[in-house]
């Protein structure tokens, strides 16, 4: 073989092997996580406590931004229709993406299926709560003054975590409760305190803010959660529990993906981030990205039914 073209040829190898596949994205400006929710709910909590952690990972500050309004879709609406440049995500739910879609289709104009998923966050169960002047202090207590009247309860919205727990706690005990919406958790939470409404179901995080103010009969999932037992152990089953993660808008290129997926995977596995997520009351996840977006479609088809098994209706 030719001498220089052999010289060539190894160089070009060389060259192949040194040049990565891709070219890593690299922000050069402050991401933003939409909260779709007010400040003070789970999301917002769990959005804030690995901001700092995240953008010291990316390089650049990550700043967080609630844009609250009809139970998350307002928020969620505007990721949907943003630059598909990385720089700003969704900080979505199950309520928002897999829920609401079903229950108010007129206000949904995003395609939750559309978004991109880059990284689990958490999940997020409910505990059942009632106002301290109403008189039951354990769930059969409740169950038998419950009995022949209307209790009310208060959600954040039509199709939200504290929405739909009610209605599958209602369907399972066969009660008459009364929706009351408030624009966010953290306000419905306030209701209860002030004796506004007769109970609520609270998230998780939002919960060990104001378990001294309530009395807490039970948790909305298959196992016990802070030292309250479930619902379901005490006869009424009732187990909803729902996602939070970070979400992309439509289009967004893959490098970009993957590049977010590192940081928040990093970040939300690390000793101290899970620890942190437990004491606020929630479980924090890590998936492969296909993975993620595996669950985000199988949540929406699961939604989809148990809507309909629930008789919840669009409103």
């Amino acid at each position: 073989m030719n001498t220089g073209r052999s010289l060539l040829l190894a160089a070009l190898l060389f060259a192949g092997f040194a040049m990565p596949a891709h070219a890593q994205w690299k922000p050069d400006r402050p991401v933003r996580i939409v909260v779709p929710y007010p400040p003070g709910g789970a999301s917002d909590v769990a959005a804030r406590s690995m901001s700092e952690r995240v953008g010291e990972e990316l390089g650049q500050p990550v700043v967080v931004e609630n844009r609250p309004g009809a139970g998350g879709i307002v928020g969620t609406d505007l990721v949907f229709r943003a630059e598909p440049d990385g720089y700003t995500l969704l900080l979505g739910a199950s309520d928002a993406l897999s829920i609401a879609p079903h229950l108010q289709p007129q206000l949904t104009r995003y395609k939750p299926e559309a978004f991109v998923p880059v990284a689990p966050v958490n999940q997020v169960t409910t505990v059942l709560v009632t106002r301290s002047g109403l008189g039951a202090k354990t769930t059969d207590e409740l169950l038998a003054l419950a009995k022949g009247k209307q209790l009310s309860y208060s959600s954040w919205g039509n199709g939200s975590l504290g929405h739909v727990s009610a209605e599958a706690f209602r369907a399972a005990a066969q009660l008459d409760l009364l929706n009351v919406p408030y624009q966010g958790a953290a306000p419905a939470a306030q209701a209860v305190i002030a004796g506004q409404v007769d109970l609520m179901f609270m998230p998780g995080p939002l919960w060990l803010s104001f378990r001294d103010r309530v009395v807490s009969l039970g948790v909305a999932s298959g196992t016990p959660f802070q030292g309250l037992p479930s619902l379901t152990s005490q006869g009424v089953p009732t187990e909803v529990v729902i996602w939070q993660g970070i979400l992309a808008p439509p289009g967004t290129p893959r490098d970009v993906v993957d590049r977010l997926h590192q940081a928040f995977t990093k970040v939300l596995g690390e000793p101290a981030m899970q620890e942190r997520f437990v004491t606020m009351g929630s479980i924090a996840l890590t998936l492969s990205q296909p993975d993620f977006a595996a669950m985000v479609q199988a949540d929406i088809r699961h939604w989809k039914k148990n809507l309909a098994d629930l008789d919840i209706k669009p409103q």
